[in-house]
C-alpha cells in the first residue's frame, strides 16, 4: 500500500499552497523630509526646547545682565536647528543603521525624563551654565558685545554643551547595544495592515482596503505615517502650544518649589 498524494491539477506538479506574508526588509534608504513636515518638527523640537530649557529661563531672569528676549530667541534658533538637522537627508540616513534610531530615543526620553524629577534639571544644566555664562561675560568683556548679544551667546553655548551630554549618552547606548544586542532590521511593508501586518494586494496610495485577518480598515498610505505628518494643522498646533504650556507651568513650579 502506498501513501496518498495530495490530489493537483496538473500530474507530477506540485499541490498549490497559499502565499506567506511577505515582509520587506530591503528599507529603502530615507529622502529629506518635504518642507511641511520639516516646519513641523522644528515647531515640534522648540518646544521641547523651550520645555527642557524652562529652569535655565528662570535662573536667567533673576540675574540682572541677562536679556530674556535673548535667552528665548537662542532657545527657538537651537529648536529650530534641531528640527533642521533631524530633517535632513544624512542624518535620516544614519538612523536607518544598526541601533542609532533607538539610542537616539534614549538619549533625548533622558533628557526629556529628567526634567520631571524635582532639582535634577538644575543639577544636569548647572555645569553647562556656568560654562555658558562665562563665555558671554567674555564675549561682552572682549568683543564688546551688549547684553543682548552676551545673553544670546550664552544661551546658544548652554544648548551646545547640553546637547554633547546627550549625545554622550546616545554613544554609551550604541556601544552597549552593539555589544551586548543582536541587530534585527526592521520589516518594512508599504501595503502591511497597519494593525496585523498582513500584506494586502489590493492597498495602494489613496485606496483603502480591509484586513481578512483583524478586520481593521486601511485607509492607503495614510496609516503609515506618523501622527506628527497626519495630524490638521489647527490640532498639530493645538497640542504643540497645550503640551508645552503643561511642560512649562510644571517645569516652573517645580523650580519654584524645589529650587
Amino acid at each position: 500500500m502506498t501513501a496518498s498524494t495530495p490530489a493537483s491539477d496538473d500530474a507530477g506538479s506540485p499541490p498549490t499552497t497559499p502565499p506567506p506574508r511577505r515582509a520587506i526588509r530591503d528599507v529603502k534608504p530615507a529622502d529629506r523630509l518635504p518642507p511641511r513636515a520639516t516646519v513641523r518638527r522644528c515647531i515640534l523640537w522648540v518646544v521641547i526646547a523651550f520645555v527642557a530649557g524652562t529652569t535655565s529661563f528662570m535662573l536667567g531672569l533673576t540675574a540682572n545682565e541677562a536679556s530674556p528676549t535673548a535667552m528665548a530667541l537662542g532657545i527657538a534658533i537651537y529648536g529650530c536647528f534641531i528640527g533642521l538637522a533631524s530633517s535632513s537627508r544624512g542624518f535620516r540616513r544614519r538612523l536607518q543603521r544598526p541601533f542609532v534610531e533607538r539610542s537616539f530615543r534614549i538619549g533625548y526620553g533622558l533628557r526629556l525624563a529628567v526634567c520631571i524629577v524635582p532639582g535634577a534639571a538644575f543639577a544636569v544644566d548647572m555645569f553647562p551654565g556656568i560654562l555658558a555664562v562665562m563665555a558671554g561675560e567674555a564675549f561682552e568683556r572682549y568683543v564688546v558685545f551688549d547684553i543682548f548679544a552676551s545673553t544670546l551667546v550664552s544661551t546658544l553655548v548652554q544648548g551646545t554643551l547640553i546637547n554633547i551630554l546627550i549625545l554622550l549618552v546616545v554613544a554609551s547606548a550604541w556601544l552597549v547595544q552593539s555589544m551586548f544586542m543582536e541587530w534585527k532590521p526592521p520589516t518594512h511593508d508599504p501595503q502591511a495592515c497597519a494593525d496585523c501586518g498582513y500584506h494586502l494586494e489590493t492597498l495602494a496610495e489613496d485606496t483603502t482596503a480591509t484586513c481578512p485577518e483583524c478586520g481593521r480598515t486601511n485607509e492607503g498610505l495614510t496609516d503609515r505615517r506618523v501622527w506628527i505628518d497626519r495630524a490638521s494643522w489647527p490640532k498639530f498646533l493645538l497640542v504643540m502650544i497645550g503640551s508645552g504650556l503643561l511642560g512649562i507651568l510644571a517645569q516652573g513650579g517645580t523650580f519654584l518649589l524645589f529650587g
